[in-house]
């Protein structure tokens, strides 16, 4: 996975929080995937035929399943997929026992895009 050319599945239902993330990404030369809930991801992720390097999900997007549910279901499609979780809201258990591994972080929101760069590069490393 090159740190310069990945692909990415945002997923948040707040429209403008995905524009702005998607602009901040493509910007650094990369793919953006966006959905506003679960099920429109998993239809992306389908669709898509190509590797997903870094799913980026609100832990909260309703009305189908969770975030880190999403995540779960994308890890058995896509075994080598990171995951970042981002929420305005505190971690929960579940997210937060997920941060042991080295395939998922955790990002606050508000973030500025010098925090979302930060969060990637120590993915990919």
């Amino acid at each position: 996975m090159e740190a310069d050319k990945l692909t990415f599945l945002l997923v948040d239902d707040d429209a403008s929080i995905l524009r702005l993330i998607a602009r901040v990404l493509e910007a650094d030369g990369h793919r953006v995937l966006q959905a506003t809930n679960s099920d429109e991801a998993m239809r992306l992720s389908d669709d898509y035929a190509a590797a997903i390097d870094i799913l980026i999900v609100d832990q909260v997007i309703p009305p189908f399943m969770s975030g880190s549910e999403l995540a779960e279901c994308m890890r058995i499609l896509r075994p080598e997929i990171k995951v970042i979780y981002i929420s305005g809201y505190a971690m929960n258990d579940v997210v937060q026992n997920e941060l042991g591994e080295k395939s998922a972080l955790f990002l606050p929101k508000p973030f500025e895009p010098a925090m979302l760069r930060q969060k990637i590069r120590k993915l990919v490393r």
